[in-house]
C-alpha cells in the first residue's frame, strides 16, 4: 500500500538533488542513514512520523527517508513540547532520535491513507491552523509547476530561506530536489546575506515571501551576478515590488499562489500567476469576478480531522478577477462565517464598519473560551493601526453588533505575523489572553 511513497523517494534520489553543500552521493547516503535509524526503531508501511525540532536540511532528509520505508511524514515548525502527537505513530526530534508515541497495539494508529505523503499545518491566517494532508500525486504535480515556472534544472542552486515545514517552503524545496537542483535552505538571517548569495552567484534561483523580497531590494550590491528567477509566494506582491526587484536584481518577480491544502497551483509573472499543468480554473469565468475555484489533477485530501476527500474541486476562499486574457488578480478574501457558541456568525458588517474607521489598517477576529466559564465562547474583534481612536472604533463596532454577535474590541499597533508574513493566530491569541 505504500509503494507510491517509496517511488516518490526513489524519484528524489534518481534526480540527483543535493542538500546544501553535499553532492548527490552524500545526500543519498544521509537519507539512507536516516531511513536505517527509523527502520530499526520500528517505522514501516503505513506509519506517520512527526518530525519536529530538526534542522531544515535534516527535516528534508527525514521526509525522504520516511517515504523510502513506506511511511508518511508530518512536518511542523513547532517545538516538540508544543505539538500534540496523538495523530502520529512515531516522533523524531533529531536525525538519529525516533520513538513511538505510545506502546504499539495489535491495531496501530496507521495505516495512513494510501495516497498520503506529507502532513503540514495550514498557515492559520484565516482560522486556527489545521493539519492538511498532501498526496504523493499532488507533490509530483506541484513539482512540475515549479520546474516549468522557474525553469529548474540540475545546474541551479535554489535558495529557500523560508521555513520548509510550511507549504510554500516545502513545495519549492521538494520540487528543486525532484529537478536535480542543489538546494540551499539556510534560514533567513539578514537581508544583506541572502542578497549576497545572488550577487555572488552562489544561488541562481530564489524563493521568498513578498515581505522578505521587499527587504532584499533595499540592499546594496556585493557582486556582479544576477539570479535567473525570483519567486515570491505565500503572500500578495504589492505594487512597486516588481519594479524594485528588476532595479536591484535584474529580473522581474515570478508570482506563486496556492493553498496549504493544495500546494502551489498558480505561477507566473503577473497577478496570481497562471494554473500549473495539472490545475484548471472552474470559476470565475474569463471576464468575471468571483471566488477562485479550481479542479486539480489529483484529489485534495483535506484536513487530518475529517474523512479523506476524493473530490478534485477546491474552493480557495479568495475573490479574484479574471480578465479577458485569462489573467487572475486577487480582489479580497471571501468574508468568512465565524463559528462561536454553536452558531455561524457573519463578520462582514463588523469588518466593514471597523475597516472604515480612520487609522485602521487591518481587522481580525478571534474566538476564545470565556475565562472561568469555558462552556461559553467570546469573540474578539482585533483592530490594527497605530493611529486608531478608541472611541471611534467603539462607535463603529456598536453600530453593527446584534444580540447574537457583539464582539469585544482590542486595538493593537499591528497584527503579529509568522515567518511567512501571514497572520500568527497563536501569538494573537496569547496577546489577548495576556491582556485578560
Amino acid at each position: 500500500m505504500s509503494e507510491a511513497r517509496r517511488q516518490l523517494a526513489g524519484a528524489v534520489l534518481a534526480a540527483g538533488g543535493r542538500l546544501d553543500g553535499s553532492g548527490p552521493e552524500a545526500t543519498a547516503a544521509r537519507i539512507d542513514r536516516c531511513a536505517r535509524w527509523y527502520r530499526r526503531a520500528g517505522v514501516g508501511d503505513g506509519d506517520l512520523v512527526l518530525l519536529t525540532g530538526l534542522s531544515p536540511d535534516g527535516l528534508l532528509a527525514a521526509v525522504v527517508a520516511c517515504w523510502s520505508i513506506g511511511a508518511a511524514a508530518w512536518v511542523t515548525p513547532r517545538a516538540p513540547e508544543g505539538v500534540r502527537t496523538c495523530a502520529a505513530t512515531f516522533v523524531a526530534t533529531a536525525e538519529g532520535t525516533v520513538q513511538p508515541t505510545a506502546p504499539r497495539r495489535d491495531e496501530p494508529t496507521g495505516p495512513v491513507p494510501e495516497a498520503l505523503a506529507l502532513v503540514h499545518e495550514t498557515s492559520g491566517s484565516t482560522g486556527e491552523p489545521k493539519l492538511a494532508r498532501r498526496s504523493v500525486d499532488s507533490l509530483l504535480a506541484e513539482h512540475v509547476g515549479y520546474r516549468e515556472g522557474l525553469r529548474l534544472d540540475a545546474t541551479d542552486t535554489v535558495r529557500v530561506p523560508v521555513p520548509v515545514a510550511h507549504s510554500f517552503g516545502s513545495g519549492v524545496a521538494i520540487g528543486a530536489l525532484l529537478s536535480g537542483c542543489r538546494l540551499d535552505i539556510r534560514p533567513f538571517s539578514t537581508p544583506a546575506s541572502v542578497a549576497a548569495d545572488l550577487d555572488r552567484g552562489s544561488a541562481t534561483k530564489l524563493a521568498v515571501t513578498p515581505a522578505l523580497l521587499g527587504l532584499l531590494t533595499r540592499t546594496g550590491r556585493r557582486g556582479d551576478n544576477r539570479p535567473r528567477a525570483i519567486l515570491a509566494g505565500a503572500g500578495l506582491v504589492p505594487d512597486g515590488l516588481d519594479a524594485a526587484c528588476v532595479a536591484r536584481f535584474g529580473v522581474p518577480v515570478t508570482r506563486g499562489y496556492g493553498s496549504s491544502e493544495t500546494g502551489g497551483i498558480l505561477i507566473g509573472p503577473q497577478g496570481l500567476g497562471r494554473p500549473i499543468p495539472s490545475v484548471e480554473i472552474v470559476q470565475p469565468e474569463v471576464g468575471a469576478c468571483g471566488e477562485l475555484v479550481v479542479r486539480t489533477g489529483t484529489p485534495v485530501l483535506g484536513h487530518a480531522d475529517e474523512p479523506v476527500r476524493t473530490s478534485l474541486r477546491w474552493d480557495t476562499g479568495d475573490i479574484v478577477e479574471r480578465d479577458a486574457s485569462g489573467q487572475v488578480r486577487f480582489v479580497e478574501r471571501k468574508p468568512g462565517a465565524l463559528r462561536a457558541n454553536g452558531k455561524f456568525l457573519d463578520t462582514g458588517p463588523v469588518r466593514a464598519a471597523l475597516g472604515a474607521v480612520e487609522g485602521v489598517d487591518e481587522v481580525a477576529f478571534v474566538v476564545l473560551p470565556r475565562a472561568g466559564r469555558t462552556e461559553f465562547e467570546d469573540v474578539f474583534a482585533v483592530v490594527a493601526g497605530s493611529r486608531v481612536d478608541r472611541k471611534s472604533a467603539e462607535r463603529a463596532l456598536h453600530s453593527t453588533t446584534t444580540d447574537d454577535f457583539a464582539p469585544r474590541l482590542r486595538i493593537v499597533d499591528e497584527l503579529p505575523r509568522t515567518g511567512l508574513g501571514k497572520l500568527d493566530r497563536t501569538a494573537l491569541t496569547e496577546g489577548i489572553t495576556g491582556d485578560g
